[in-house]
């Protein structure tokens, strides 16, 4: 048993080093000793290679804008461990994470001893997550997918509608290396009989979608097949503005804050998602309701500005797909800028191809450096990957922020991207550090 929080999440941390292991056998296991609280409330399953915190962001904010009580796994966190899991944008206080630590604590023990092996911590976690919302009842409890769909530890779940955002290539060695394969694992979360949301995919893997889909006998509802955006265009504060059309409702000049193509996208597809659940359970609400809540999103890392003088922006463009929608929103709205860029990254991504997207941005200067994280790729493996010059890297990122802050122009930009570990500490360093 353990005595304080921090006990908990050392020991929660310990499991890290063990790796993924695909497969479910393990958390039904767990969720049959757990008394099935996956079973004991309703839920939105989300999947796909990018896109999936964004959905959860705007599908939180349009539940509670409202009225409703909402619930939030989420990963990896951006700040604080809590953050995984939440309720209306709450983080699970430290005395519940303890509760639930010295529950999976004892079944950790019990199953460490059978041939299924000790978890992992992603499968403590989550099983800590399905335990949580279990006794602490919420009107809907999105679940974000931690890798792939297939065999994650969240794919037990018994959910209400699944939503998969975007397929794309990413954790090629363990998912696939087609898109029809990665399409594969995350269509495993489509349910029998269970309505599925497919946001913005390319037709190979739309085609893998509507044939799990027909096999599970799950309505399918496909992004500009059964709903669409329109008029799509820039409003103030780099907010982007647009239309929406569903047989389930139209909505004209929808605003929302996050930025870019994609993010329009992402808060279609969870519009649509939304309006299908509450037709499903008769929940309330109405147009004013419905631009409150997107408007007011507001998702970490994702084109954030978090500082206007200097002006400094984080992304965590973290793979091929999300450069290269971070590259075309940075062309689009910031051509009148001096770009500095500064980016971190893991070894295991196609850092060549991330490398020549993001220095495709006219007149922008790229910096790398590195960050204290197991599968980070070194300074030196990143000039040599990308083409940077030993001159323009960074052996401390801490530093580097700095230094590149200091000699920016009143037009200039600082750009921090690269992996989402890498920018929850930046971001934590700027926001909770510095002066803004």
């Amino acid at each position: 048993m353990f005595a304080t929080y921090e006990e908990a999440m050392e020991w929660i941390h310990t499991r890290k080093g063990m790796g993924p292991k695909p497969g479910i056998v393990r958390m039904k296991w767990l969720m049959e000793k757990l008394d099935h609280p996956e079973r004991k409330f309703r839920s939105i399953h989300i999947a796909g290679t990018n896109g999936k915190g964004s959905n959860v962001a705007y599908l939180r904010s349009l539940f509670m804008a409202a009225g409703y009580t909402v619930g939030t796994f989420t990963s990896p966190h951006i700040v604080s461990f809590n953050e995984r899991i939440g309720v209306n944008g709450e983080n699970i206080p430290d005395e519940d994470v303890l509760e639930q630590a010295n529950i999976l604590h004892a079944l950790y023990e019990e199953i460490s001893l059978t041939d299924m092996g000790p978890l992992t911590e992603f499968e403590v976690v989550t099983a800590m997550m399905f335990s949580y919302f279990g006794s602490h009842p919420c009107d809907v409890v999105l679940l974000e997918v931690g890798l792939g769909g297939l065999y994650d530890s969240t794919n037990v779940a018994e959910p209400d509608l699944s939503l998969i955002t975007t397929i794309g290539k990413d954790h090629s060695n363990i998912l696939g290396d087609t898109l029809a394969e990665i399409a594969y694992q995350k269509a495993g979360i489509i349910k029998q009989g269970t309505p599925v949301v497919i946001g913005r995919l390319p037709e190979d893997a739309l085609s893998v979608m509507r044939d799990t889909a027909e096999k599970q006998a799950a309505p399918l509802y496909a992004f500009g097949m059964d709903f669409s955006i329109s008029n799509w265009h820039e409003g103030s504060d780099y907010h982007e503005v647009f239309d929406f059309a569903s047989p389930l409702g139209t909505f004209e000049n929808l605003e929302i804050a996050l930025m870019g193509g994609h993010q329009v996208d992402n808060a279609a597809t969870a519009l649509q998602t939304f309006l299908l659940f509450c037709k499903k359970y008769a929940l309330n609400y109405s147009e004013t309701t419905i631009k409150s809540g997107l408007l007011g999103t507001a998702w970490p890392v994702r084109m954030e500005i978090v500082s206007q003088e200097p002006f400094v922006m984080l992304d965590g463009a973290h793979n091929i797909p999300a450069m290269e929608v971070l590259t075309e929103a940075v062309k689009k709205k910031f051509s009148d800028k001096d770009i500095t860029i500064l980016l971190a990254a893991l070894a295991d991504k196609d850092l060549e191809e991330m490398g020549q997207l993001i220095k495709s941005i006219p007149g922008s200067k790229l910096h790398v450096t590195s960050f204290d994280f197991p599968r980070a790729a070194s300074v030196k493996e990143l000039c040599e990957r990308m083409g940077v010059s030993e001159a323009e890297a960074y052996e401390d990122w801490r530093f580097a922020i700095d230094d590149l802050k200091a000699k920016q122009s009143e037009e200039g930009m600082l750009l921090i991207t690269g992996s989402l570990y890498f920018l929850s500490e930046v971001r934590h360093y700027l926001l909770m550090n510095k002066e803004f």
